[in-house]
């Protein structure tokens, strides 16, 4: 019996001992454990997500969660961990953060009082992973819950597409701050606010779209000039008709008609060019001359056979430029129908060495009447002007005309 609870007094007291110990262990743990404070809401903003994207600005952005001065700040980045005092961190792949903030100077970070004063210094630690941000002249008076924001400029995102881990760190002086390692965040003095923050890498997403060259050209007439639809190139084409009422020319008075109208829209980057080629009115083996190549005015009692056009500034956008020699400034104000003289002198031509196919290379492609910019729709207006003499060979007179829109894109 003496011998047994001999034997018991000692494996208790053994076992006391270890559960003092044990209890113990919490405590000597906890005295060893940083005293920070966790940092209040805060954020780093990246301008591009892209993996392995160079040039990369970095905004970081957090609430102080101390009433204290802060001399320094050290953002460090891991593939792995967030935690604050982790030394498993990992610098992710192809990532290198500069040791440079916004344009280099003191005006571009806002630590909420920061001394303006305060010469602010950028630096880069081991591992191409770690960012410190320090003064000499620490920050005073900081109170829990003011800002501190500044931009971290041309860094280089990880390769690796997911998720990776900023942890962020202020500290009472620069000498503490630059004594940060990642194995031991306090080697030189204590940490006042730290947190961890989780970012990510993306892939891109590409949108695709086409956009074809274009270019949409309507001529168009009919009987009283009709409204028009910029948008139907199916319109009504009846011929234009010269003359009275009947359709008949005389010697003694001009014809004119306003029937004929053409649409043009394109987004040919340097615009696009109207051109007219065809004959003068025949009949036959008769026919009417033409004005020629230089502008006139009508001259009733003479053969003469011409157009010349505007922009109709009720129908579309601007944009459409007549041009010599069928741009006269007076075309506008010329009276349709067949009366006596040329009532505002209006000009006309009709250049057959430049629109008539027969015996000239030009004559393939015909005269240039017009130009158009590119853009929405335009309205151009054409104005034909038929004049007979005395000895005009009767018959019933005709001609197509071929108008041709080109596009230079």
């Amino acid at each position: 019996m003496i011998f047994s609870d001999f034997l018991r007094r000692p494996t208790a007291l053994a076992v006391a001992g270890l559960m003092l110990l044990a209890s113990a262990v919490p405590i000597l743990v906890s005295r060893s454990a940083s005293a920070y404070t966790l940092l209040g809401d805060r954020e780093i903003r990246l301008s591009s997500s892209e993996a392995n994207a160079a040039g990369v600005t970095y905004r970081v952005n957090f609430e102080i969660a101390s009433t204290s001065d802060i001399g320094g700040i050290v953002v460090t980045f891991c593939e792995n961990t967030p935690i604050i005092g982790d030394t498993s961190c990992t610098v992710p792949t192809d990532f290198v953060v500069s040791n440079t903030f916004a344009n280099g100077d003191a005006g571009d970070v806002d630590v909420s009082t920061w001394s303006a004063a305060a010469s602010e210094e950028a630096t880069t630690g081991t591992g191409n992973n770690t960012f410190t941000l320090t003064t000499a002249t620490p920050a005073t008076a900081l109170a829990a819950g003011n800002s501190v924001d500044f931009e971290i400029t041309g860094v280089n995102n990880p390769s690796d597409t997911g998720t990776f881990y900023a942890r962020i760190m202020t500290y009472g002086s620069d000498t503490n701050a630059n004594g940060y390692t990642v194995a031991d965040p306090e080697a030189v003095g204590a940490m006042i606010d730290a947190g961890g923050i989780a970012l990510s890498t993306a892939d891109l997403i590409t949108v695709q779209a086409k956009v074809q060259e274009r270019i949409t050209f309507c001529v168009y007439a009919a009987s009283g000039a009709p409204a028009y639809d910029l948008t139907d190139c199916n319109a009504v084409t009846d011929p234009v008709v010269l003359g009275d009422a009947n359709g008949v020319l005389d010697s003694i008075s001009p014809s004119i008609s306003k029937e004929a109208k053409y649409n043009i829209t394109t987004n040919a980057s340097t615009g696009a060019t109207i051109r007219m080629k065809g004959g003068t009115l025949i009949s036959g083996s008769f026919s009417i001359d033409s004005v020629g190549g230089t502008a006139v005015v009508s001259n009733e009692g003479n053969e003469q056979f011409g157009f010349c056009n505007y922009r109709d500034t009720g129908g579309g956008v601007a944009g459409l430029t007549p041009t010599a020699p069928y741009n006269n400034g007076n075309c506008a104000g010329t009276t349709q129908g067949q009366g006596t003289g040329n009532d505002n002198n209006a000009q006309f031509a009709f250049d057959l060495d430049n629109v008539d196919p027969e015996g000239r290379v030009d004559g393939a492609y015909g005269d240039v009447i017009a130009s158009k910019t590119a853009g929405d729709w335009s309205t151009g207006v054409l104005v034909f002007l038929g004049n007979i003499d005395n000895t005009t060979e009767p018959g019933i007179y005709v001609t197509t005309l071929d108008f041709i829109a080109t596009g230079r894109y």
